[in-house]
């Protein structure tokens, strides 16, 4: 096997171990300071943080109620537009059918209200030739059938 012979030993020991001493030094001169400098700004912000809770519970209250205050007045401004537009549409659909009953309807209505009149007038005429001509007890009795 290559990696038991004797002859190539030692070199592949030699540059073994130049690689692994190379990688120790680049992380010692480059990552260890950098890693350092981290943890000692983190050590100081939490330190400073301590101090710092008030003013983030303050800070977060005061954006909870902003973002309140907004939710609420964008509800407000929707339920108004909302309301607006319903009496808009109302009021246009009121004078859409005032037009189409006096314009395309008018006809229709007065034949209607004339066909009323006459059923209520022809009601009235046998009403009243039916009590001429029966007697005050059998017109009762027509009355109250009449009104079941």
């Amino acid at each position: 096997m290559p990696q038991l012979d004797k002859v190539t030993f030692l070199s592949q020991f030699f540059w073994l171990s130049f690689f692994y001493i190379g990688f120790y030094f680049f992380i010692l001169k480059y990552f260890l300071p950098k890693m350092s400098r981290i943890l000692k700004y983190r050590k100081k912000k939490m330190s400073g943080s301590q101090e710092g809770v008030g003013f983030l519970a303050s800070e977060n209250e005061q954006v909870r109620n902003n973002f309140d205050g907004m939710v609420a007045k964008g509800l407000q401004t929707s339920r108004s537009l909302f309301t607006n537009t319903i009496q808009r549409t109302e009021k246009w659909l009121e004078t859409v059918q005032y037009k189409t009953n006096t314009t395309h309807y008018q006809n229709t209505n007065t034949t209607f209200v004339r066909s009323v009149g006459e059923s209520s007038l022809e009601d009235n005429l046998a009403l009243s030739q039916a009590s001429s001509n029966l007697s005050d007890k059998l017109f009762a009795q027509f009355l109250l059938v009449r009104l079941k």
